[in-house]
Parts: structure tokens; sequence; C-alpha cells
């Protein structure tokens, strides 16, 4: 099992390194092998004695990417296509009924190329439908209990109520979770993405709802500032392109913004000027030139 990191238990593991060893590689090996980078000497922390610097890094709950449904769920679905074969799972998804909200896989999962967060909300939802009448009855509960965790944890709001179901979900996974290794499908459990759930409750009490501290916000960033600046280029030594498009729109948005600034006490008559509701409008290729005759 992990070892649970305190900012103590970190610090005697710098000390001990620091005296022990003579070499800078020394000193990271002796680090590494109790799982602590062992980038540096000193911490700039120890002089913060209000300071906790293991709660600074929290749950990465981006429920599109991370440690949940990618992380968690993804291997909930590859024990699945160890205890079936692909084709009777994929016919089992086949024959379930479509429903309103919920989106039918008529020709499996093996089908799908990437998986994205969406396809996997929606693979949760049908999960346990195809299971029943093939597993045991400990992984339909382990898997129950895992996929109540995972829907809580997405609840904005929470109570003493709400985090006791969360820490009964947990208990009840680790009860049936053996059964997995039972089963022969892995030796252990020891999984960095299981392993964080422990640390979900002490996140929500100490800074509130997940939606607090996901990086859902920088994953849109991406899509703005890369994304549609390769959609903007050529496709042919892009990298260029995508700066100058992204540079174009910068400069655009701070001239907008001036002439909001500059245009506040103005009478209407100069609304046209007024950019709120405009969109910015760029040429898809920054660095093509059209010549009229």
């Amino acid at each position: 099992m992990f070892t649970c990191h305190t900012q103590p238990w970190t610090t005697s593991i710098i000390d001990d390194a620091n005296i022990s060893t003579t070499t800078n590689a020394a000193f990271r090996k002796h680090c590494m092998l109790h799982n602590v980078a062992g980038g540096v000497f000193e911490s700039f922390w120890l002089e913060f004695p209000h300071c906790d610097i293991h709660l600074a890094i929290t749950s990465d709950y981006d429920l599109n990417i991370h440690q949940l449904y990618q992380g968690v769920f993804k291997h909930m679905v590859e024990w699945c296509q160890e205890l079936m074969n692909k084709e009777e799972l994929d016919q089992r998804l086949h024959t379930l009924p479509p429903y309103y909200g919920v989106r039918h896989f008529h020709k499996g999962w093996t089908s799908l190329g990437q998986i994205g967060g969406k396809e996997c909300k929606h693979m949760a939802r049908v999960l346990l439908a195809c299971l029943v009448g093939k597993v045991p009855r400990g992984v339909i509960l382990a898997y129950h209990a895992l996929l109540d965790f995972i829907y809580l944890t997405q609840y904005p709001t929470h109570n003493d109520t709400t985090l006791e179901y969360m820490q009964q979900a947990l208990k009840d996974f680790h009860h049936h979770k053996e059964v997995i290794v039972n089963l022969g499908i892995r030796d252990d459990l020891d999984i960095p993405k299981f392993h964080s759930l422990q640390h979900y409750l002490e996140n929500i009490r100490n800074f509130w709802t997940t939606d607090n501290y996901n990086t859902e916000m920088f994953e849109r960033f991406h899509i703005d500032f890369c994304k549609e600046g390769w959609y903007a280029s050529n496709g042919r030594n892009e990298k260029p392109q995508m700066i100058a498009w992204l540079t174009r729109r910068e400069k655009v948005a701070s001239f907008q913004s001036y002439l909001q600034m500059t245009m506040e006490d103005e009478d209407e008559e100069f609304s046209h000027s007024r950019f709120q509701d405009q969109r910015i409008i760029l040429p898809k290729r920054p660095h093509c030139q059209t010549h009229y005759n």
C-alpha cells in the first residue's frame, strides 16, 4: 500500500538524505526510494508553520479526463473484458433497450476509437446492466460501490449525510474488492488512482465541493488557444501560423476592450462602435494574402 505523506514525514526523508548521502545522484535516489521527488535539498515551506504543502495538491477532478472516469472507470472496463470476451460484451450492449438520455452502443465498445469523458459517462450508465448474470455477485457489488462513489463526488453541494454516503461506498468497495484478485484479474489493487479515492473526503471537507479545484477551465483554454489555432492554419508548418493567429486575436480583443472603455460616456449615436456583441473574425490563413485585380 501507499504511505500517507505528511509534512513532518517528508521533511524527515529529506533530512536523512542530506545526512546519509554525499552526491546529488545519491540524494535523489534515497528520496525516490521513499516516493519523494528529491529535487531540492531544503524545502521552501519549512519556515511556514501554518502551511501544509501536501494539501496544495488536491484530487484533480475533471469530469472529462482525469482520475475518476479516465482513471478508475477505465480499469473497471478493462476488468470486464477479462471476465467475458469482447464479443459477448458487445452483444450485451447491443441488446440493451434504448433509453432517453443514455447512449445506445449498438455496435458495442470495441468499435469506439478515441474514448473521451463524454463516452465514459454513458458507458458508466450501462455497465452494471451488462454484468448481471455473467460475473460473480462480489464483482457487481464492488462495481456498484465504485459507481456510487463516482456519482457522489459530482454533487454540487455536500453535507454530513452525503459525505457519509461517500464513506460507506468506499467501505463497500474495499469489503468486496478481494474478489477481483481471487478471480485472477490482478495480482493486487495497489493502483495510485484507487489510492487517491480516500483523499476525496478530506479534500471536500477542507476545500468544499470538487468543482472548486478541477482543471476543466484550463482544459478549455487548450481548445481556445491550441485547437482553434490549428484549425485556422493550413496544416503545414502550423506553429508560426498558430502563433500569428493567436497574437492577432489578442490584439483585436485588447483593442475592443480599449474601445469599450473609451466609449462608455459617449452618446448612443456611436453605438455602432461598440464591440461587446460582435465576434472576433480573423482570417483562416494568417500568412496567406489575397490579391484582388
